[in-house]
């Protein structure tokens, strides 16, 4: 079979290699784009978040060039939407004429190595191994986007740290074994080194919280991160697919949270509106400089926190700016909000330090 599956930004290499490493052809979707959003939307429910539009853009994208089965993940439980994104989905392309078989698993470590199983037909160790490959190139996305928040802000040429960081994704797509994973990190740790940063640089620092899919794609949320970082700003973002895991693997995380938030916000909300609340009043008790949202358009866990946020922003006085997402938001009204939005990040890290 010839497997696709949902977009992700830099992750898609990541479960891009988990496939190749079983043994299964697969058909890796494309980078979200103004083409790929257009065609989603051509076919989808007007109603639907914006990330199952992109995905049905993507799927059409694979079908063309030979995808016959679509794996994707899902949610059994809980107010997100993503519970039904699989039939819906189906449903549309079906519609739309294509024939396409869909593998859904939900999020728990069973269902994923049976699907897995099914999928390729792997033995247990061979799954195991495909799977550490697979996290490793993660680990490491997730290392370079942590780095080039850093250094976008500090490097003394703007552009370089881009110019690496797309460079090294493309190398990490390529690697094929444990041991050159290993070696790519020490070159790229030198390469990285060598990049000129004003060092004693002061700059603000703004936290990015919101659900998962629009901020960790930046073909999504119009490369908010670089264009921040460009301004001279650090970004932070704690929402990952590491922390996702972490939460999946040990519930007592959401104790946890649930337990910071207890002034704000005494009940569930799906998805990852209670993160939000957490990670908002995080960045507040660490000094940050301001805190940008990011949601589809709809999406009700995060409208439903909006205002909690809201709340937030006139307790602290950290500045706050909420952005939701859809085919309708064009890249100059996101441009425009933000550099209004950074001149207020900077006044109030000059009002706090001078």
């Amino acid at each position: 079979m010839k497997v696709t599956f949902p977009p992700w930004g830099n992750y898609t290499i990541a479960f891009e290699a988990l496939f190749q490493k079983l043994g299964v052809e697969v058909i890796p979707p494309p980078k979200i784009n103004s083409k790929v959003i257009e065609e989603g939307v051509k076919i989808s429910p007007e109603m639907y978040c914006f990330p199952l539009k992109t995905n049905v853009g993507s799927y059409l994208d694979a079908i063309r060039r030979g995808a016959e089965v679509i794996v994707m993940v899902t949610s059994c439980t809980g107010s997100c939407r993503l519970r039904y994104y699989g039939d819906v989905q189906k449903k549309v392309l079906e519609e739309a004429g294509h024939k396409v078989d869909f593998i859904i698993f939900d999020q728990n470590p069973f269902d994923l190595y049976s699907k897995i199983k099914e999928i390729s037909g792997a033995s247990f160790w061979q799954i195991i191994k495909a799977l550490l490959f697979s996290y490793q190139k993660l680990k490491i996305i997730e290392w370079l986007e942590k780095k080039a928040w850093y250094l976008r802000a500090r490097e003394k040429k703007k552009g370089e740290t881009d110019e690496i960081f797309e460079d090294a994704l493309r190398r990490l797509r390529e690697i094929q074994e444990f041991k050159e994973i290993t070696r790519f990190k020490k070159e790229l740790l030198k390469r990285i080194s060598k990049i000129p940063l004003e060092e004693d640089k002061k700059v603000p620092r703004v936290g990015i919280i919101g659900e998962i899919f629009t901020v960790c794609d930046s073909g999504v949320n119009f490369e908010i991160e670089k264009k921040l970082g460009r301004e001279g700003i650090e970004v932070h973002r704690e929402m990952d697919l590491t922390y996702h895991l972490k939460k999946r693997l040990f519930p007592w995380k959401d104790w946890q949270i649930q337990r910071e938030i207890m002034p704000y916000l005494q009940s569930t909300v799906g998805g990852h509106g209670r993160d939000a609340v957490c990670e908002m009043l995080r960045y507040v008790k660490e000094g940050f400089d301001g805190v940008i949202q990011l949601l589809p358009m709809g999406c009700m866990p995060e409208t439903t926190v909006r205002p909690i946020l809201e709340r937030i922003h006139l307790h602290s006085g950290i500045p706050f700016l909420s952005l939701s997402l859809d085919e309708q938001v064009a890249e100059a009204g996101i441009n425009t909000r933000l550099e209004a939005f950074v001149d207020v990040v900077r006044n109030y890290y000059n009002r706090k330090h001078y």
